[in-house]
């Protein structure tokens, strides 16, 4: 997933505001900030090495740290203990260890051919974006709408109804946000540029 990932920082947000909400997000993509960091470092090779020349369909990634279901886990405990150090709220650190946990569980569903803990432990996950990367992005694209109408309905229940502006704007960050990236995900995003380089 990629904007989804964002998204489900929805689902906790109404019991937590009395927290900046920015926390949810980065907790609810440690994962993938840690891949961005380790593929720079030349730890988790990506290939190719220029995002414009890639597609999501054909992307060859190795996330052994970042991704893999135990490393994953040891992230989750170690977001969860920096946050109650900082916060000392055991529900709010509970939870965005939860979503650091989350964003694997998810990519098992929608993204790249995880393992357990080393590349060649069992594999887990569908490996969707290289095997049906439009149906994985309609998935993702569907996933992002489940956690906008249950932040939506929690809102709602609680008293604190959402304007048709606010809506609309989650719905463009995180519905059309995932929809554009549909066209990539077998199509190099250099192709849609209109300068060549």
């Amino acid at each position: 997933m990629i904007l989804g990932h964002y998204a489900s920082a929805l689902i906790p947000y109404s019991k937590f505001k009395r927290y900046p909400f920015w926390i949810l997000l980065i907790c609810s993509n440690v994962p993938e900030f840690l891949w961005l960091l380790l593929a720079l470092v030349g730890v988790e090779e990506t290939r190719p090495a220029s995002l414009f020349d890639a597609t999501i369909q054909g992307l060859q990634v190795q996330m052994t740290y970042s991704h893999n279901l135990i490393p994953a886990a040891l992230q989750a405990f170690v977001v969860s203990g920096i946050i109650f150090a900082f916060f000392k709220d055991r529900s709010f650190a509970f939870w965005c260890g939860f979503l650091t946990l989350f964003h694997v569980l998810c990519d098992f569903i929608v993204g790249f051919e995880h393992q357990l803990l080393s590349p060649d432990s069992m594999v887990v996950g569908l490996n969707s974006y290289s095997k049906f990367p439009h149906i994985a992005i309609l998935i993702e694209f569907a996933f992002s709408l489940a956690c906008i109408f249950w932040y939506i309905r929690t809102e709602k229940n609680a008293g604190n109804p959402l304007s048709q502006r606010k809506i609309v704007y989650l719905l463009l960050v995180f519905g059309i946000g995932v929809l554009m990236w549909l066209p990539t995900a077998t199509i190099p995003m250099k192709e849609f540029l209109p300068f060549k380089f």
